[in-house]
């Protein structure tokens, strides 16, 4: 068994740990290492009672890997602590989206999930605003050329990251959770209107468990970098087990009402059927039937699913890497074409291949982690 099958069967039965070799724990290992799934590994086997009966140096290393979440998790606490008590409350809550809203809400798929930065979603008329207010905390912006200020202010769902100019910490302001020039926009009023307020003493608002579904959805199905899909594969998974049982048939109602609500049907048709196909989730064929009769789906045709389970494999534990790297390049190019019409998009490729100026890798800022 590959690390990549290994690894989906201990995310979806976590007792399959109990059965592994050590040739498979290896490449299993590498596969949650890529993924940043070794501190999830470590929660589901204490879940199931095996952490007495893993081999001593896998224990060792998954529960490592879970307390660095649990550190990062209070880094990340006490960002957003600065952040509710700063310049911000001169504005109404915004909403926090994906690894820290799931934080502050307790979700399950938080427990050692590492989360390297910041969303908010704002009102597009009063995103910028914050961003002036949020420079007297300590944060500036990045992407400085006259190009990259473009492409996010008139292009993208987000301005450029901003960085704190002492700590480091990356801050994205979201005004949508799909870029303008995406085939369809979503109503990003909608989402903030059915957002709810996160526990006391946080003051920001979290999406309503269908549209917090349906961002983890659009996020992965719209991206060009599935380097950690299968992360994103199992953030959807957990929050539609979690949000299946707590509110029954009513957050699969809810889900398909704003899948077509938002116009993204197409997109979650996908995701749910990865999710079955990696992780077994279990989605009730009503649910499927309605998907596939929305005036909004899409077929998925068997050239996408090739290309969806391929390229949501890692590097590090494939026994197909060839189809997994031309499936990797497929969605690369399937993600741009998504989020820009032709022109626009020739023109975006040329920049950046040919007149973008070269960074010089000695004075590189590290890369924010866009999986959140």
């Amino acid at each position: 068994m590959d690390g990549n099958r290994a690894l989906c069967l201990a995310l979806a039965r976590p007792e399959s740990m109990a059965e592994r070799t050590d040739g498979e724990w290896s490449t299993m290992l590498a596969a949650a290492r890529e993924t940043s799934l070794l501190g999830a590994l470590w929660q589901r086997a204490r879940e199931a009672g095996l952490e007495t009966d893993l081999p001593k140096p896998v224990a060792l290393h998954l529960q490592g890997a879970a307390w660095v979440a649990e550190r990062r998790a209070e880094a990340l606490r006490w960002e957003l602590e600065e952040l509710g008590r700063g310049m911000l409350t001169r504005m109404a809550p915004p909403v926090l989206l994906k690894g820290a809203a799931y934080l502050l809400a307790d979700l399950p798929n938080a427990q050692g999930r590492l989360a390297n930065d910041i969303d908010l979603l704002f009102p597009e008329a009063e995103i910028e605003r914050a961003e002036s207010l949020l420079f007297f905390d300590g944060w500036s912006g990045s992407h400085h050329n006259d190009y990259d200020q473009r492409y996010y202010r008139e292009w993208m769902h987000e301005l450029p990251p901003l960085a704190h100019r002492q700590r480091g910490t990356t801050l994205d302001l979201h005004h949508n959770i799909l870029p303008r020039t995406f085939r369809v926009r979503p109503d990003a009023g909608r989402l903030r209107e059915q957002s709810v307020a996160l526990p006391a003493p946080w003051r920001f608002r979290m999406l309503a468990p269908a549209h917090m579904v349906l961002h983890a959805m659009v996020h992965l199905f719209s991206e060009t970098d599935w380097e950690r899909g299968l992360r994103d594969v199992n953030d959807i998974h957990v929050l539609v087990n979690h949000f299946a049982a707590r509110e029954g048939d009513g957050f699969w109602e809810a889900l398909l009402v704003e899948a077509d609500a938002l116009e993204v049907t197409w997109l979650a048709q996908r995701a749910l059927w990865l999710c079955g196909r990696h992780l077994g989730t279990d989605i009730p064929p009503e649910v499927v039937r309605r998907l596939a009769a929305s005036p909004r789906a899409r077929r998925i045709n068997p050239v996408a699913r090739w290309m969806f389970h391929h390229g949501s494999q890692t590097r590090a534990a494939s026994s197909t890497p060839l189809q997994d790297g031309t499936a990797r390049g497929l969605l690369f190019l399937r993600g741009h074409w998504l989020k820009m019409p032709p022109g626009l998009l020739v023109r975006h490729l040329f920049y950046k291949a040919f007149l973008a100026e070269k960074e010089d890798d000695t004075d590189v800022q590290p890369e924010p982690d866009k999986h959140g």
